[in-house]
């Protein structure tokens, strides 16, 4: 089915064969999406996804058009690791589909393993560490003019005082607690930070390692710029505290 699937949205490549991918996420398993590792005539691998459902389809065309983004962004070289890097694409949601109502998206194969972010030794949590600084550091301007959102610090904090002002106001939460939330935010330093280009948070499967080296990060679909620590949320429904000061 996969190399079929692959032979139509890739038709100038010989498909000789297909295997199961070990680079198991559980979000795209979630969403229904299917991963193969696809193998041409001449021996080149190619990672192939492929859905037919609404959610799916959504999160592959999603993945794509940030994959095509960060393509035109010349400062990836500097990152140590690799992207999605989409060869193909075919579209289920779109009439007269060559793959019919399944969307198929074929990218350069990435070498490494996919580790569950409970699992991860100190070593690896040093280096998605090391990763998210230098994700952190790309300049914002392709995001913007790609479309995607940007925010500043005034409107995070902006967000973040109305969300809790609306809390207050249905009255589901204690008022202690709003009004602790509420201090935090007076907290001196508390907003002295930058946005940047950030993820938008990790998942099981998005980080590909080779020992503990990374050899890529992908599915970066929710990337945006933002608070850091946008970046870091995971952290703490993961890792314990000797990880996360790794």
């Amino acid at each position: 089915m996969m190399a079929a699937l692959a032979s139509a949205a890739m038709p100038n490549a010989t498909i000789a064969g297909t295997r199961d991918s070990e680079q198991v996420n559980a979000t795209d398993k979630g969403y229904g999406i299917d991963h193969a590792v696809v193998q041409d005539a001449a021996g080149k691998l190619y990672d192939t996804f492929a859905s037919n459902t609404p959610k799916g389809r959504k999160r592959l065309a999603g993945r794509v058009r940030a994959a095509q983004t960060l393509m035109g962004n010349r400062e990836l070289g500097g990152l140590g690791f690799d992207v999605d890097r989409v060869l193909a694409f075919s579209n289920g949601e779109q009439e007269r589909s060559v793959t019919g109502d399944v969307s198929v998206m074929i990218a350069t194969h990435h070498d490494g393993q996919a580790r569950p972010l409970t699992l991860l030794t100190l070593d690896d949590c040093a280096s998605v560490g090391t990763a998210l600084g230098a994700i952190h550091r790309l300049r914002p301007d392709f995001l913007q003019e790609a479309g995607y959102p940007v925010f500043s610090t005034g409107q995070i904090r902006a967000q973040l005082t109305a969300w809790i002002k609306r809390l207050r106001q249905a009255g589901h939460v204690p008022q202690e607690i709003t009004t602790s939330w509420s201090d935090v935010l007076e907290t001196d330093g508390l907003w002295s930070f930058a946005t940047c280009p950030v993820h938008g948070g990790l998942s099981d499967g998005d980080v590909l390692f080779s020992g503990s080296s990374i050899t890529a990060i992908t599915n970066w679909q929710d990337m945006q710029v933002n608070d850091p620590a946008r970046d870091l949320a995971w952290i703490f429904s993961k890792l314990d505290e000797n990880h996360r000061n790794a």
